[in-house]
C-alpha cells in the first residue's frame, strides 16, 4: 500500500491571486489488479483516451524513486523504480505518449518522486517513530504484535516489526527508499551553501553522508548495522537523482514534477531539544527537505525552465506549535521562515506547481490527542484547521482529498477512529473550507471507493471541478478498468 500519510498524532491575499487553479488526482501506476497484473499503465491510457471529459485538469504520475537513475536521452525507466513494466524501455514510451494526449486535452502531467514506501526506513522509523516515545503511541501496536513489546526484536526478518507496512502487503525491505543527500552532485552542493546561507543560527546544518543507500550504516546511538534502503547506482554512476528527475521530464514531456517528502523517521531521530521528554524542534529536517527542493529549483532552471515543481505537504506541516514527535509538524512552516524563495518558487512563482496539503489520514482518537482540540475532530473541522494554518503562515496551498479506506489509523487495528471522506463530509469541506483556496488534489484517480457511504473519485473530482474550474469537464466522469 503506498499511503499518502503516516503517523499523525492550513494563503495571505497576496499569495492568493499568483495561485493556479487546478484540480488534480494522482496516478499509482505501480497499481496491480486482484490477479497481480499491473494495470497502471492501462489506466493511465484510458485517462489519455479520455482526457478532454475527465473531470480534473491535472495528474501526478506515482512514484519514482528518490535514488533513481535516468540519463538523458536513454529514453528508459529501467532505474526509476517506478515498477510498471519489466520489458523493453520498461514503460517510457507509452507514458510519454499518454502525457502527449492528455496535455492535448488540456491536462497537465507531473511526475512525482517520493511515497509513503519510497520515504519509509524501516530500521529507523521503527525503532525513533513507532518506538521512539513510550508504549502509549499510536502504531506502538505493531512493535507489540511481531516483537513482543521488545524494539530490539524488531528486526529484518520480520521487516522491523512491519512498521512500514504490514505483512498482506507483500513487501520486502528491497521495496523501501530513502532520500538520498548526494554528496558528489554539483548541484546539490549549490543547494547546501544555499541553506547554509540562512539557516538558524543556532541549529548549524549537519549532513549524513555517511548515510548511503544500499551500504552498511551503523547507529552511533545503539551500535546496531543496518542497510540503508534503496539503490546505491546513483553512487556508482556520480548522478544526482533530482537532477536526473528534472532530465526524465524534459524527456517525457511533462509539465512539472512533485516533492512527495514523508520522512516522519528523520525528523524523530535528528530532533533537537534541551529536554528529553520535549517539545523538540526539527531543523534538521528542514535543512534536508529544502536542499532537496533547491537541488531540484536549481535544475528546474538550468534544464527545463518551464517546469513547474508542487509538494506534497503534511497537515501538520505549517502548524507553529509546540511538536511532541511523530510527525513532521511544522516544517513547511519552517521552511517558509528560513527558506521563503523556496515556498514562493513552489506557491507563486511562474514555476508554481503547488504546495499540497494531506488533509487525510487523520484520526478522531482522543487518547493519542490526534485531535487540534475537543471541538474540531470531525475531519471537515480538522481539515479547515489545517488549512487555516498554512493561510495563516502565508504558505499558499491546495486542500487535499483521499478516496476509499484511509491508511490510518489502521484498518484492522483502530478502524473505530478513521475519519473516511464520506458523502457528507465531502459535502461540507467543500462548501466551506474549499472556497478559501484556489486548488484541490486528491488521492487517488482509481482507489476503490470501497463503501457506498465513501465518496468516490469521480463523486470527488466532479464536486471539485464544479466549484473550482466551472468547465464542460465537470460532467465528466473517471474510466473505469475493468481489468482491475
Amino acid at each position: 500500500m503506498w499511503a499518502r500519510a503516516g503517523l499523525l498524532l492550513l494563503v495571505a491575499s497576496t499569495f492568493v491571486a499568483a495561485q493556479e487553479t487546478f484540480v488534480g488526482g494522482y496516478v499509482l501506476l505501480s497499481r496491480t489488479s486482484r490477479n497481480g497484473q499491473i494495470v497502471g499503465l492501462e489506466e493511465l491510457q484510458a485517462l489519455s483516451e479520455m482526457g478532454s471529459s475527465i473531470p480534473v485538469n491535472r495528474l501526478w504520475l506515482s512514484f519514482f524513486a528518490p535514488t533513481m537513475v535516468y540519463t538523458p536521452g536513454s529514453f528508459t525507466l529501467e532505474y526509476a523504480r517506478l515498477n510498471v513494466s519489466k520489458s523493453g524501455d520498461f514503460g517510457f514510451a507509452d507514458i510519454r505518449s499518454a502525457i502527449l494526449k492528455l496535455q492535448s486535452s488540456g491536462v497537465e502531467v507531473f511526475l512525482s518522486m517520493g511515497g509513503w514506501n519510497y520515504n519509509c526506513f524501516p530500521y529507523m522509523y521503527a525503532r525513533y517513530s513507532v518506538g521512539g516515545y513510550g508504549t502509549d503511541t499510536p502504531n506502538y501496536y505493531k512493535i507489540q504484535q511481531f516483537g513482543g513489546g521488545d524494539i530490539n526484536k524488531c528486526v529484518e526478518a520480520n521487516q522491523f516489526c512491519y512498521v512500514c507496512e504490514p505483512p498482506s502487503e507483500g513487501t520486502s525491505l528491497n521495496d523501501f527508499q530513502i532520500f538520498p543527500e548526494p554528496e558528489h552532485s554539483d548541484t546539490w552542493q549549490q543547494a547546501t551553501q544555499m541553506v547554509t546561507a540562512h539557516a538558524n543560527s543556532s541549529f548549524p546544518p549537519k549532513w549524513n553522508y555517511d548515510m548511503v543507500a544500499n551500504q552498511p550504516w551503523t547507529d552511533p546511538k545503539t551500535g546496531i548495522t543496518v542497510t540503508v534502503p534503496g539503490s546505491d547506482r546513483y553512487v556508482t554512476l556520480k548522478r544526482d537523482p533530482y537532477q536526473d528527475l528534472v532530465y526524465l521530464a524534459k524527456d517525457l514531456g511533462a509539465d512539472g514534477i512533485d516533492l512527495d517528502y514523508e520522512e516522519f523517521w528523520h525528523g524523530d531521530y535528528f530532533k533537537t531539544g534541551d529536554n528529553p521528554q520535549g517539545p523538540w524542534t526539527l531543523p534538521q529536517t528542514t535543512y534536508k527537505y529544502s536542499a532537496i527542493a533547491y537541488d531540484l529549483m536549481i535544475n528546474i532552471k538550468a534544464i527545463q525552465p518551464s517546469l513547474k515543481l508542487s509538494t506534497a505537504a503534511g497537515a501538520v506541516g505549517a502548524w507553529s506549535s509546540n511538536w511532541w514527535g511523530g510527525n513532521l509538524k511544522g516544517l513547511w512552516y519552517n521552511v517558509k521562515q528560513w527558506y521563503p524563495d523556496l515556498i514562493d518558487f513552489m506557491g507563486s512563482s511562474p514555476n508554481a506547481g503547488g504546495i499540497n496539503v494531506m488533509t487525510y489520514d487523520l484520526s478522531d482518537n482522543p487518547e493519542f490527542h490526534e485531535c487540534p482540540d475537543e471541538s474540531d475532530c470531525t475531519l471537515d473541522k480538522q481539515v479547515a484547521f489545517y488549512m487555516k494554518t498554512y493561510s495563516d503562515a502565508n504558505i499558499p496551498a491546495s486542500v487535499g482529498y483521499e478516496i476509499g479506506v484511509p491508511a490510518y489509523p489502521a484498518p484492522d487495528h483502530d478502524a473505530q477512529h478513521q475519519l473516511p471522506l464520506t458523502h457528507e463530509m465531502l459535502a461540507s469541506i467543500v462548501s466551506q473550507t474549499q472556497p478559501q483556496f484556489k486548488s484541490a488534489f486528491f488521492w487517488e484517480l482509481f482507489k476503490d471507493q470501497n463503501q457506498t457511504s465513501y465518496s468516490s473519485a469521480t463523486q470527488v473530482a466532479q464536486a471539485l471541478c464544479s466549484t473550482l474550474l466551472h468547465t464542460s469537464r465537470c460532467t465528466g466522469v473517471l474510466p473505469n478498468v475493468t481489468t482491475y
